[in-house]
């Protein structure tokens, strides 16, 4: 399987584990110095950050995502994309079209992990 296959591989579970707030299973497929990089917030280092982060997140009712293009240079790769998501604040559904650029590392073992993770919201 080739590297952008192998990344893109990762979409299906990484929504899933947003969609059940499975922040274990979301932070398997990163690295341990991950960096989330949020709208409008100070970035997040480290898995354990993260996952105290993500406890805080809205619930994600709804969430999409693709690749529009990978680039790869070595044990880096980069993916950019678009996707929509749907999520509950206060009680009300919020929904939002969003743009993301995420960095990859190839571990040793020669899978990709996302290490940076950096998304914004477009206007409505």
């Amino acid at each position: 399987m080739n590297s952008k296959t192998q990344i893109e591989a990762l979409i299906a579970p990484w929504i899933q584990a947003c969609l059940d707030r499975d922040w274990d299973a979301l932070l398997s497929l990163c690295t341990d110095d991950v960096v989330f990089d949020p709208p409008g917030e100070q970035q997040v280092k480290g898995a354990v950050n993260v996952k105290e982060w993500l406890d805080t997140f809205p619930v994600i009712k709804e969430f999409e995502f693709g690749f529009d293009q990978i680039d790869e240079s070595g044990e880096l790769a980069i993916g950019f994309g678009k996707g929509s998501m749907t999520v509950e604040v206060g009680g009300e559904e919020a929904s939002m079209t969003i743009k993301f650029a995420d960095v990859f590392q190839q571990q040793p073992e020669g899978h990709w992990l996302y290490s940076h993770v950096i998304w914004n919201a477009n206007e409505s």
